[in-house]
This record gives C-alpha cells, sequence and structure tokens, in this order.
C-alpha cells in the first residue's frame, strides 16, 4: 500500500504543471480545492491550488517517511526470522525421529547441507517477497488504473506488454528451474563426499590418498562450475539480455504514443508528464522484479528438496518418541534379565541376517557376541535399541516384550559405548 502511495507524487507533479499551464485540473482535485478555499474563506486560485498540491506531496513523502520502516522492513524480518526458528526446530525433530535407515543411506554432510540451504533460502525468501514482488507488483497494478483515466488506449497496451514480457521470463524460468535442481543434488553428493573425508580423516591418511581424494573432489567442482557457468548463468544473462531490449522498445512505443495523444489534444501536459514519468517506473520495476524471479529459482530446488526432506517418513518407533522432557514420563527399573526367543530379522528380505535366534543373558552376566563382520552381531544390539524391530520372535526384558514399552522410558535404562574402529559395542542395562 506504501509503495502504490508513491504514485501519488508524479500525479501531483503533472498536476502542477497544469496549474503552471493555466490548464484545469482534475475533477476530484478540482473539489478539492474549492473544499479548502471555502474553510479558509476565500476564492480558488492559482496560489490555493498550489498550496493543496504541495500539502499532499507533503503527507505521502514527509509524514510517511519514519511509518514506513515499521510497517515494511520491521514486520516482514520479524516474520521471517521467527519462521527460521520454526523451520529449525521442525527439521531437528524430524532429524531425531526418521529411521536409523535413513542415516545408512544419507550421511550427516548431506543431511546438514540440505537443512542448512533450505532452512536459509526459507528465511531470506519471504522479506523479498512481502516487501519487495509484491509491492512492485502493486505498483505496477497502481499504474496501471492511473493510465487507465487518463488514456485507456495507452492502458491496454501498456498492460499486454507487461503481460507478455512477464510471461516469456517465467516460461524460460522453469527450464533454468530444472537445472538448478540437478545442481542442488551435484551440490548434495559433494558435501556429502566432503563430509565422509572429514569423518574419515584418519583412514585416508593413513592409506596416504589424499592425492587421490583431493582429485576426486576438484573433478566434481569442476563439473559443478561448468553447469554454473555455462549452462545455468549464461541462460540467465541470455534472458536479461532479452529483457533488456524488450523493455527499451516498450518504452520508446509507449513515449511515442503519449507525444502523439498529447499533440492530438487527447491529454494535457501535465498528463504527458504524469503518464509518461509512472510508465517509465513500471518499466525499471520490471528489471528488480526478473532479478527477483531470478533468485527465487536459484533458491526453489533447495527449498523444495528440504520440504522433501521433511515429508519423510518417521520411525515405527517415532510414536512413542518423548521429544519434551516432563516430569511425569514412565520410568522403568530392570533386574537386566534379557532373552532374545526366535528372533528372526533381515534389512532385505533376500538375504535374512538372524535366523531363530535364541539367548538368555542373566543379571550380572557379561556376554561377549563375536563373530565374523556381518553376521549380526551389531544387528543383535540394535534390536535390542529398538532402532529395528524383528521380523518374528520378541525380546523380553525381565519378562516384558520391549516392543510394549515406552521407547523413551524403556532407552533411557540402556547405555551403549559404539566403538566403530573396532566394531565394538559395550551394552549395560540397569
Amino acid at each position: 500500500m506504501l509503495i502504490i502511495i508513491d504514485l501519488v507524487v508524479p500525479y501531483v507533479i503533472g498536476q502542477i504543471l497544469n496549474v503552471l499551464s493555466s490548464q484545469p485540473l482534475d475533477k476530484p482535485l478540482q473539489n478539492l480545492v474549492k473544499s479548502i478555499a471555502a474553510i479558509t474563506q476565500n476564492r480558488p486560485n492559482q496560489f490555493i491550488s498550489l498550496a493543496v498540491l504541495l500539502g499532499i506531496i507533503f503527507l505521502v513523502t514527509v509524514v510517511r517517511a519514519p511509518i514506513q520502516v515499521w510497517l515494511s522492513t520491521w514486520f516482514h524480518w520479524a516474520i521471517a526470522l521467527r519462521a527460521r526458528r520454526d523451520h529449525s526446530q521442525k527439521a531437528l525433530e524430524k532429524i531425531l525421529t526418521l529411521p536409523v535407515e535413513f542415516y545408512d543411506e544419507n550421511n550427516p554432510g548431506r543431511i546438514a547441507g540440505r537443512v542448512a540451504r533450505g532452512v536459509a533460502n526459507h528465511t531470506w525468501t519471504y522479506p523479498e517477497i512481502a516487501g519487495q514482488l509484491i509491492p512492485k507488483l502493486g505498483r505496477v497494478l497502481g499504474i496501471f488504473v492511473i493510465i487507465w483515466f487518463i488514456e485507456w488506449r495507452i492502458a491496454v497496451l501498456f498492460l499486454i506488454s507487461f503481460v507478455l514480457i512477464l510471461g516469456f521470463s517465467l516460461k524460460d524460468l522453469k527450464a533454468l528451474i530444472a537445472k538448478e535442481s540437478k545442481l542442488d543434488r551435484h551440490q548434495e553428493n559433494t558435501e556429502s563426499r566432503t563430509s565422509e573425508i572429514i569423518t574419515n580423516v584418519k583412514t585416508v591418511k593413513a592409506f596416504a590418498t589424499e592425492a587421490a581424494e583431493l582429485k576426486r573432489q576438484r573433478q566434481r567442482l569442476d563439473r559443478e562450475l561448468k553447469v554454473v557457468l555455462y549452462s545455468i548463468h549464461l541462460g540467465y544473462i541470455k534472458l536479461n539480455t532479452w529483457q533488456k531490449t524488450v523493455i527499451q522498445i516498450c518504452v520508446f512505443g509507449l513515449l511515442a504514443l503519449t507525444l502523439l495523444a498529447t499533440i492530438q489534444g487527447h491529454i494535457s501536459l501535465g498528463h504527458f508528464v504524469t503518464t509518461l514519468t509512472i510508465s517509465s517506473m513500471a518499466y525499471a520495476e520490471l528489471e528488480p522484479i526478473s532479478q527477483l524471479a531470478e533468485v527465487f529459482a536459484r533458491r526453489y530446488a533447495s527449498i523444495l528438496h528440504f520440504h522433501e526432506f521433511m515429508e519423510q517418513p518417521v520411525g515405527r518407533d517415532a510414536a512413542g518418541i518423548v521429544l519434551d522432557s516432563t516430569d511425569t514420563a514412565k520410568s522403568y527399573q530392570f533386574t537386566g534379565k534379557v532373552e532374545f526367543s526366535h528372533l528372526n530379522f533381515s534389512y532385505d528380505s533376500r538375504r535374512p541376517v538372524l535366523q531363530d535366534v535364541q539367548l538368555l543373558i542373566e543379571p550380572y552376566q557379561t556376554v561377549a557376541l563375536v563373530g565374523r563382520s556381518g553376521s549380526g552381531k551389531s544387528t543383535l544390539v540394535k534390536l535390542l535399541f529398538r532402532y529395528f524391530e524383528p521380523n518374528q520372535g520378541c525380546i523380553l526384558m525381565d519378562g516384558l516384550d520391549i516392543c510394549n514399552l515406552d521407547i523413551t522410558a524403556y532407552r533411557k535404562r540402556l547405555a551403549i559405548v559404539h566403538q566403530a574402529e573396532e566394531d565394538n559395542l559395550l551394552l549395560s542395562c540397569f
């Protein structure tokens, strides 16, 4: 609304030119001048007309200035920053409730990168839409309305040119967005590989493969640069070149039509200046609107992938996870008697990992699981922690099926120490 008020200034300037050239004011302003003259007990004259017009400009510029900061910048960013907090919190909740197999397929680098880009792009996009894009489109609409009242034929041509320019621009942006989506996937893979290098840097150094890892990542970054520079960025440059050329043609055409209408006496000198000024303002808005559209296109892929992440199905045990700890949470006391009864499990139905496992562990008993890699040692402990559920059979804790226990309270009574390099697990139950 405040952006549309800016259009009052060029309109009033045009009316001032009418007063100075002894041409009549528009009807609404004539009535306003007569009312002011009646209140001040004067006859309408040039001085009162100019004073009223200057008063209007004072109201929409000087008086509005301190108000606009609070009605635009403050509220837009306050909303965006609160949204960032909410998105970050929801993303963390999703991370804590996703099934374990999701983390087997996606390493921390890929997940963290997707969340960080998605939240950041969400945060910066809202103020630009609410604070820039919508006001600019509103200003263009307001300009169309003013030109319509001045000369409807020019307004129709003005609207057609805008629709055509924006329509063709959106068509090209759709193709660029598809490329941006592929690029975002490629960047995720690059970040994923970098995260793996950091996590396993000791292994990399132990086998002296620093040069090989650097070469592999250089190749990925080079491919990324070629796509960004010669496909995506070049596409935006070509689009901007086409837009600028067409915009200047439209500005020149509107100048010629407005001048012709003035010479023929269809519009006054003040309306000529007003039409030319505000139409130039409207076409000037096309460039920032296009730049905003380009920014949104670049961000769209990461925002979309963030939403895909947020829509990932939670784990089967997520319904029982308590994310907000309370004093009324359940609590268990176990003696430590664990029984695996006719347990069967497989990650893939074609390749069973555990078959008819029967094992009884008495309280205070120390048990070591020994076997070759992949024989199911870690899987057995993961089942005990309910990372997965058995295909058949059950696990009993003090005679209670652990699948029927509150998962948060149950896990609080277990302790585990991961030793990834040796692939050993130290487990205690209390």
